[in-house]
C-alpha cells in the first residue's frame, strides 16, 4: 500500500515523526536554547510554537513551567501533539500567515522548519507574523540549516529503524550545493502491517538554504533585530561562533527594536 503526500507531507508523516527523530535530544537542545537567550531578555512563561509538529519541541519546555502555545500547518501532527499536551492550546495555521494568538515572552521555530520556506517574501511574512506576536521584550529563537548540511545530510541515502518501522532517506543535494540553493528529499516509510507485510509511505521533502545575511536583513524588515547567532555542534551544544561549512544548524536569536512588541 502507498499513500500519496497531499497536499502536506506532514500529515502522512505525522504518527511516524517521534519515531523518525528518536534520536534527537529535545531536552538537550532546550537547555542549550534558554541558555543562549538567557543574557538578551528576561525569562517570561508565554511561549508559542511556530511549526510545532507534535509537540516533541516545546514538552521541555512545558515541563519546565511555560505557558505555551502551539501551531502547526499540519493537522495531522498537532493530532499527536494533543496526545502529549491535552491542556496546550494548539491551532492550525500557516506560519506564513500567523493571526494574532497573544503576546509571547518567546516564540520558537525549530526543526528547520524555516528551510521549507521557498522565498525570501514568504520568510518575511513570517518573520512579521512572529514580531505581531512578540511581547515587547520578548524573544525569538530560530533555528536554520546551513550549507554544511545540504553538503552531507541532504546529499546522501540512509537507512534507518526505530519502533519497528524503516526509514529510507534519498537526498537529492550534492558537494557543489552553493548559497540560497533549493533542493529536497524523499522520506520511504516502511511501517509493520500485521501478516509480516509492510505500509509504504512516500513523503517529500523540498527545502532551501537561507543565507545569514539574508535572514538578518529580513528581520529587519519586520521590525526584528538579530541579537545572536550560535552554530550547533554536531551533539546539540551551542557555539558562540556559526560556521556554515562546520555546523549543521545555526541558531538565532532576535528581538523587537526599540518600543516594538504587543502589549
Amino acid at each position: 500500500m502507498t499513500t500519496d503526500v497531499s497536499p502536506s507531507s506532514y500529515d502522512a508523516f505525522a504518527r511516524f515523526y517521534d519515531e523518525f527523530t528518536a534520536s534527537s535530544d529535545y531536552e538537550h537542545w532546550t537547555e542549550q536554547v534558554l541558555a543562549a537567550a538567557a543574557p538578551h531578555g528576561p525569562a517570561g512563561e508565554r511561549l508559542l510554537d511556530v511549526a510545532c509538529g507534535t509537540g516533541k519541541s516545546f514538552m521541555p519546555f512545558l515541563r519546565r513551567g511555560r505557558r505555551v502555545t502551539g501551531c502547526d500547518a499540519s493537522p495531522g501532527m498537532l493530532a499527536e501533539a494533543s496526545l502529549k499536551a491535552p491542556g496546550v492550546e494548539l491551532r492550525v495555521c500557516d506560519m506564513r500567515a500567523l493571526p494574532a494568538l497573544g503576546a509571547f515572552d518567546l516564540v520558537t521555530c525549530f526543526d528547520d522548519s524555516l528551510n521549507y520556506l521557498a522565498e525570501s517574501d514568504e520568510l518575511l511574512a513570517c518573520f512579521r507574523g512572529v514580531a505581531d506576536n512578540l511581547a515587547p521584550r520578548g524573544l525569538f529563537a530560530f533555528d536554520l540549516n546551513t550549507l554544511r548540511a545540504y553538503r552531507t545530510t541532504f546529499a546522501c541515502d540512509s537507512v534507518t529503524e526505530s519502533g519497528g518501522n524503516v526509514f529510507a532517506w534519498r537526498g537529492d543535494s550534492g558537494a557543489d550545493f552553493a548559497e540560497g540553493d533549493a533542493t529536497g528529499a524523499t522520506i520511504e516509510i516502511f511501517a509493520p502491517a500485521g501478516d509480516g507485510l509492510y505500509e509504504r509511505v512516500v513523503t517529500r521533502h523540498e527545502q532551501r538554504h537561507h543565507p545569514a545575511r539574508q535572514v538578518a536583513a529580513l528581520l529587519e524588515v519586520a521590525g526584528l533585530s538579530l541579537v545572536a547567532l550560535h552554530g550547533a555542534l554536531d551533539d546539540g551544544r551551542l557555539v558562540d561562533t556559526a560556521d556554515e561549512a562546520t555546523h549543521l544548524k545555526v541558531l538565532y536569536i532576535a528581538r523587537h527594536r526599540e518600543g516594538g512588541g504587543r502589549k
